[in-house]
């Protein structure tokens, strides 16, 4: 029997939202924040404009948003739970990136809407992840079940303004593992089908989270956000966010990140260098080729040179800190002239309970920033 789950600590089995996270609530909220985040506007060829560019605002002339799509695969060989299994097929994950007129009446809480600007830009961020079926095992028995689809939507501002998030929205149907054991097919998942809006004060100190699952509609309010350790992003930004930093080996970098689940929580950002295999290095040349987005390099010798590329690693910053979640860019060759956009090649997402790994692999760039 499905079971309705009233979103508490892990809401979202799937996708790039599953961050493995410790405690709850709000992380050295009360002052102003401690550090905040160098961060550069990565997905334009002048990686130092902090500004939003017109040519990326829809309404003007030219305009052209950012769209990829990217096939999800749940690698099983990395699951060590032995009490039961969960196969995730037909993956795919599609990202829209633009910049827009922000609506204060339609995305502003009543409560802070007065101190909204009337006419500002803001980007927004929407991702879609859709798997065809789910099924989870328990005993050798099998259970088939209707795929998950999680969507998100967020709006946030420049990177003049540390990408200052303004609103957010999740909308879940999920079958998500429930615990780390089960005896029984029951016991194995619950069944989530919510909405999710957080809306934000302009000044990013307060968030209101309102959760809607079925008939029961329920609010909390965060206040003190820009006492956070290190600069807050809203989760359903964090594709973004992590672009956004230095990208580089030598990035260590915390941040701050608000999930309504968990409040305020700190992370620890890693880079390092990436590398692919011969296939996929060329597999990826030619789908960043196709788009503008790549330059052949050749070194000494007369070889072209791999697709340069890094890796970054999501970790939470405390107690049972438990897996981390791997970014991997085309990596910033040139800062004034930046050709691959910093675009995000593939995405390493752990499952909750040690139950694999889903691997996000880019397949289509759909369109792309103007390059004229």
């Amino acid at each position: 029997m499905k079971k309705r789950y009233r979103v508490t600590a892990a809401a979202v089995a799937a996708g790039a939202l599953a961050l493995i996270s410790g405690c709850t609530g709000c992380a050295g909220c009360g002052g102003a924040t401690t550090s905040l985040v160098p961060l550069n506007s990565n997905w334009y060829a002048n990686t130092n404009y902090k500004k939003i560019q017109p040519t990326f605002t829809e309404g003007n002339e030219p305009f052209s948003a950012e769209e990829a799509v990217y096939s999800v695969v749940h690698d099983k060989t990395t699951a060590t739970n032995t009490s039961y299994s969960v196969d995730y097929t037909g993956g795919k994950y599609t990202t829209l990136f633009k910049a827009v007129k922000f609506d204060k009446n339609a995305y502003a809480h009543a409560d802070f809407a007065e101190a909204y600007p009337d006419d500002i830009v803001t980007y927004y961020y929407r991702t879609e992840l859709t798997f065809e079926k789910v099924t989870f095992t328990v005993g050798g028995q099998p259970r088939e079940l209707e795929g998950d689809r999680v969507v998100t939507e967020c709006y946030f501002l420049s990177a003049e303004d540390f990408l200052r998030p303004l609103y957010s929205r999740e909308e879940i149907k999920s079958s998500t593992p429930a615990e780390f054991q089960a005896t029984s097919l029951d016991d194995a998942y619950v069944t989530v089908d919510c909405e999710i809006t957080t809306y934000y004060s302009y000044d990013g100190n307060t968030a209101k989270t309102v959760t809607v699952d079925g008939a029961n509609k329920t609010e909390k309010t965060v206040d003190g956000i820009k006492g956070a350790a290190s600069s807050c992003f809203d989760v359903a930004s964090l594709d973004i966010a992590v672009r956004a930093n230095r990208l580089g080996g030598s990035l260590s970098q915390l941040v701050c990140l608000y999930s309504p689940a968990a409040g305020v929580q700190n992370y620890v950002l890693k880079g390092a260098e990436e590398t692919f295999s011969e296939d996929e290095d060329a597999r990826l040349k030619n789908i960043l080729d196709g788009k503008n987005l790549y330059e052949e390099e050749k070194d000494g010798e007369g070889k072209v040179k791999p697709l340069g590329a890094v890796s970054v690693s999501v970790t939470y910053n405390g107690e049972l800190n438990g897996v981390s979640q791997k970014y991997i860019f085309a990596a910033v060759k040139n800062a004034s002239n930046n050709k691959s956009r910093a675009t995000l090649l593939a995405l390493s997402s752990p499952l909750a309970y040690s139950l694999g790994t889903l691997n996000y692999k880019l397949e289509e760039i759909k369109s792309t920033l103007y390059q004229g």
